[in-house]
């Protein structure tokens, strides 16, 4: 059982999908049927802004989106071991509006073309990888699947800098830099923050 989220990932919905809580080891083969080729640049929540971080997806319109995260999650680009890859959907963002649609898992390639792509210039349109939809009892499923985990973190540090940071006390804001900071510098001792390179990066984030 899954809950699903809109586009901002503090923002949420009631809604639960009918997908099945277990993924199987090997869900999608990355063949399609043919048809012409085409290069999906896919963009990742990391430390950076969205969109600094990204994977090239080569595929044809046969491709189905589900078959487009399967590859992109195999690759360990987001690290190693992904189990809940029902987590993961596609989101197909128009950068000059504030139009954006989430992919479903079977639609191809050629689909969202026709349906979405063919109403402005391919170039203004970005595909983001994000977290859609959140499985019961998730603390605990995430324990078992960091790199999951650790994405869903970012995301949600993305969507806040993005569109909250701003809004908050100074109070809360001191807080919530502390606690980032506390979780980024862990495992670093006293010596190790006097380096200017460390502390140059701590400045930035």
């Amino acid at each position: 059982m899954y809950e699903v989220m809109s586009g901002d990932t503090l923002a949420w919905k009631g809604a639960s999908p009918r997908q099945s809580s277990t993924d199987p080891s090997h869900e999608t083969e990355f063949t399609g049927d043919g048809g012409p080729v085409k290069i999906l640049k896919v963009c990742f929540c990391t430390n950076n802004n969205l969109g600094k971080n990204f994977k090239l997806v080569k595929c044809d319109s046969s491709w189905k989106i589900e078959a487009i995260i399967r590859s992109i999650l195999v690759s360990g680009r987001l690290g190693p071991n992904v189990e809940l890859s029902k987590c993961y959907g596609l989101m197909l963002k128009h950068l000059k509006s504030e139009e954006l649609h989430w992919l479903h898992p079977a639609l191809t390639v050629g689909e969202v073309e026709q349906r979405y792509e063919s109403h402005h210039v391919e170039a203004e349109w970005r595909y983001d990888l994000r977290i859609r939809y959140i499985p019961v009892n998730f603390l605990e499923k995430f324990k078992k699947d960091r790199s999951t985990f650790l994405y869903f973190y970012q995301q949600v540090r993305s969507d806040y800098m993005q569109s909250h940071a701003s809004k908050v006390s100074d109070g809360m804001a001191l807080q919530l830099g502390c606690l980032e900071i506390r979780r980024f510098y862990k495992d670093m001792n006293a010596k190790g923050l006097e380096k200017k390179s460390n502390f140059e990066l701590l400045e930035m984030e």
